[in-house]
């Protein structure tokens, strides 16, 4: 009995020991910090289980198609190009003449050309010599770019495939030679795209000061690698701009670089200690708070009415918000509101979730309210979450970037293709724009060595 009880506490630890491993990996997918969008779904029944008609069931417990209630979506069709008559002579069956159509059925149907070989253009860029101060210049053209023998159109592609598409460098050679005949290497498409991020470059410190003189910003950062070091890409969104910036810091030195010192918007943001070490106005994230609220009730039985009280609460103050308030009765709300976290804060709780989570209220006081008092402020920081997931499905595809030269690019490139998004422009023709303005292509733009192709 003892050598079988000895053997059944041993198989008892290993269990326990496999237990802890799992959960431990089961938290990097589920836990407060996790957006519901993120979390894996679960259902009481297993697939098999299921009818054949829920095997097109989403993954996260939503059905597929247009919502009960809702208009369709047609798709608009473009103008005509070219009208086809098709008729018969006879029938098919019996072979009887036909006289004449007895109606039409039309269909529409949309082509597209085959791809086109690449075109091979010499430009004569003749010299020229001033009498006056003796300075040499040479003549240039909007389509023949300062440096390299391809064009915008390649320079615009290669870019747009690479942060767009996903595909590795070697890819998007592929993808050249096999659609248009055109040979090139994967470091070339690289060199490409490199040259479209630093005809850009001016574009994107536009984008950065119109952020610094925003009313509202939305931050948030996530991490990636430097050369397999430790390192962060960081977002700051408002409603017609989004820029990123990658850095080897996650401390407050980032938004004060990116921002200003003196900025004097509102920071939308999580509960990072960064934030308010840069800034004194701020909103912090609800949804954050929630989730933690949500996990801590369910670790804790003390938990489960703070996380009702939270939640009615911030219910309570959405629903009060939709009604035309003026600036006196927005106070008024604010005043009452923080009473009510106030009174939670208040609640003798033993040590464990629930604590740590009435800490962070008690730490975020003066900035769960912000929205209350000024409209355009936003409760949630949902939108720089959404402009990280971009950078995140990269970071799995391409593991690391190489050197400050892949930052460059990397945080130049994503700014651009994401506020041409938010501002309904056309990421391919305005590509091709920047690469066009030789204006705006720094021959002296200091970024160090090359990046690798793969």
């Amino acid at each position: 009995m003892e050598e079988r009880i000895n053997d059944l506490e041993e198989k008892l630890q290993e269990k326990d020991e496999r237990i802890e491993e799992l959960e431990t990996r089961l938290r990097k997918y589920e836990n407060p910090h996790t957006p519901p969008s993120k979390r894996r779904s679960g259902t009481d029944e297993s697939p098999t289980s299921q009818d054949d008609e829920d095997d097109d069931v989403r993954t996260d417990g939503g059905t597929p198609g247009r919502k009960d209630g809702h208009e369709p979506e047609w798709r608009s069709t473009a103008d005509l190009d070219e009208e086809v008559e098709v008729t018969r002579d006879c029938c098919p069956e019996c072979g009887q003449h036909f006289d004449e159509s007895v109606g039409v059925s039309p269909r529409l149907v949309e082509k597209i050309p085959d791809p086109q070989p690449p075109e091979l253009t010499q430009y004569n860029r003749h010299c020229y010599r001033c009498d006056s101060c003796g300075t040499e210049t040479v003549a240039t053209h909007p389509d023949c770019p300062d440096e390299g023998q391809f064009g915008v159109n390649v320079i615009a592609q290669s870019a747009l495939s690479r942060y767009d598409y996903r595909l590795p460098y070697r890819k998007i050679a592929d993808r050249f030679e096999q659609l248009h005949g055109l040979e090139l290497s994967g470091a070339t498409a690289w060199h490409a795209t490199e040259r479209a991020a630093r005809a850009g470059r001016c574009e994107y410190e536009q984008i950065r000061r119109q952020i610094q003189q925003a009313d509202v910003v939305h931050i948030d950062e996530t991490g990636i690698k430097r050369d397999g070091e430790q390192a962060w890409i960081w977002t700051f969104t408002t409603e017609n701009h989004t820029l990123y910036a990658v850095r080897e810091s996650r401390g407050s030195d980032v938004p004060a670089e990116v921002l200003g010192e003196d900025f004097a918007g509102t920071v939308i943001c999580d509960g990072w200690t960064a934030y308010p070490a840069f800034s004194d106005n701020l909103q912090r994230c609800w949804a954050h708070i929630l989730r933690e609220a949500e996990d801590a009730a369910e670790k804790q039985p003390e938990g489960e009415p703070i996380y009702d009280s939270l939640k009615q609460l911030y219910v309570a103050l959405q629903t009060r918000l939709e009604s035309d308030l003026t600036i006196r009765e927005r106070a008024e709300l604010q005043r009452v509101a923080r009473r009510e976290l106030e009174s939670l804060i208040e609640r003798s709780v033993p040590d464990g979730p629930v604590a740590t989570l009435l800490g962070k209220i008690e730490g975020g006081l003066d900035h769960w309210l912000t929205f209350v008092g000024e409209p355009a402020v936003s409760p949630t920081n949902n939108a720089a979450e959404n402009a990280l997931r971009e950078p995140v499905v990269l970071r799995k595809l391409i593991g690391t970037l190489r050197n400050d030269r892949g930052m460059f690019v990397h945080e130049t490139v994503l700014s651009l293709l994401a506020t041409w998004r938010q501002q309904g422009r056309n990421p391919y023709d305005e590509l091709k724009r920047v690469s066009r303005n030789n204006e705006m292509i720094s021959r002296d733009q200091a970024v160090p060595a090359v990046e690798s192709s793969g």
